[in-house]
């Protein structure tokens, strides 16, 4: 590819990189800009605001205002592809031939269409998103439950056609690889960009445990809960921390009642002390659905790492991980590892066998050059 420009369509504001999708999108975005990309940016917006950071990675950055109407739920597309549609940007893709990079199934209205299609699309799957709707649905109840299970629905038939439309698609797990395949051929692997974290105090591990992650996302805040109600009362005082943004007012009363120290909202530098000091990581999730993000950041640090299947299902990183499943499984690793001296040798070499399969600069270098020459 001589001319090194690309447009890219995210479903969501990239920065702050706080929560998956975003963390990928955003550290892709500064890779790409090192390796020499120059980036036309459209992004859909509700909330994040429009960050000046962005137009140090982007040769041009465009907003558009995600506009969700009460008829947006009863449309035959699902409804996160619905409210992210724009003749606008459309307009500004065909002013030129450029490849165009789609950032989620959520964006993909725009490979409905035939002038589009004539183009190198490469789309970005975080997830199976029918898969990952069905899981949200078993945890949520009233209207929720009913718009996650009608969006499970709509993405079941809408997903697999529109991947097909894609020149390439690339996906996070090996799992959801195999998967994708199905339905287009041209189905690569390219983990999620992540950030390389230079943690101060990474030889100084404090006795506490920690459970981290954004407090407001309905499955976190399941999985704290669970944590609180099934484990720590069997810990016999060991330290537990349960740290991140925005904790229901639910959370913060069961985490008085039950002795846990709560972070509520820390900023980033106070968050990376936190996964820097802890000596103990748990994590568990309630769906195996795409990659577990928040996992990357404590394989960066010398704690011991506790994780329930859902977390490692189909991303290889298990080698790093001891897992637990049930709450006595969890009270019994948390009780003996705790006891533990820190082996700092072995931890030092899995960190730094962690780093070298992550390489995200290599990853993407490799992916981008295997598009572009299979293209021309």
């Amino acid at each position: 590819m001589s001319n090194k420009t690309i447009h890219i369509i995210s479903l969501d504001v990239p920065f702050p990189p706080d929560y998956g999708a975003m963390i990928d999108t955003f550290y892709r975005i500064k890779i790409l800009h090192e390796l020499g990309y120059s980036i036309i940016f459209h992004c859909f917006t509700y909330g994040r605001g429009k960050p000046e950071e962005l137009k140090k990675y982007c040769k041009e950055v465009y907003y558009y205002d995600r506009k969700k109407r009460l008829i947006d739920f009863f449309a035959l597309r699902p409804f996160i592809v619905q409210t992210r549609r724009s003749k606008l940007l459309l307009s500004r893709l065909l002013k030129d031939d450029y490849p165009i990079f789609i950032e989620g199934v959520h964006c993909c209205w725009f490979l409905e269409q035939p002038a589009i299609q004539k183009r190198l699309t490469i789309v970005r799957a975080h997830n199976i998103e029918a898969e990952y709707y069905d899981e949200m649905k078993k945890n949520a109840s009233g209207l929720k439950r009913i718009f996650f299970w009608a969006e499970a629905k709509k993405l079941a038939l809408y997903e697999n056609p529109i991947i097909s439309k894609a020149t390439v698609v690339l996906t996070v797990k090996a799992n959801e690889n195999d998967f994708f395949q199905k339905y287009n051929a041209n189905t690569l692997l390219m983990p999620s960009s992540i950030p390389e974290i230079h943690f101060e105090g990474v030889g100084t591990l404090k006795d506490y445990c920690l459970f981290h992650g954004n407090l407001s996302v309905s499955e976190n805040d399941l999985s704290a809960k669970w944590l609180i109600e099934q484990v720590v009362p069997s810990l016999g005082g060991i330290p537990f921390v349960v740290a991140g943004k925005n904790p229901s007012p639910s959370l913060i009363k069961l985490c008085q009642e039950n002795k846990v120290q709560l972070i509520a909202n820390p900023d980033q530098e106070a968050m990376q002390q936190l996964i820097a000091e802890a000596k103990i990581h748990v994590l568990i999730s309630t769906n195996s659905a795409g990659l577990k993000l928040k996992l990357f950041a404590v394989l960066q640090t010398l704690g011991t790492i506790i994780v329930n299947s859902n977390m490692i299902k189909g991303n290889g990183l298990d080698k790093y991980c001891k897992v637990a499943n049930t709450s006595k499984e969890f009270v019994q690793l948390i009780s003996e590892e705790f006891k533990k001296d820190v082996p700092l040798e072995e931890r030092l070499a899995r960190i730094e066998a962690f780093k070298q399969e992550t390489d995200t600069k290599k990853l993407i270098t490799e992916t981008f050059d295997k598009i572009f020459s299979t293209e021309n």
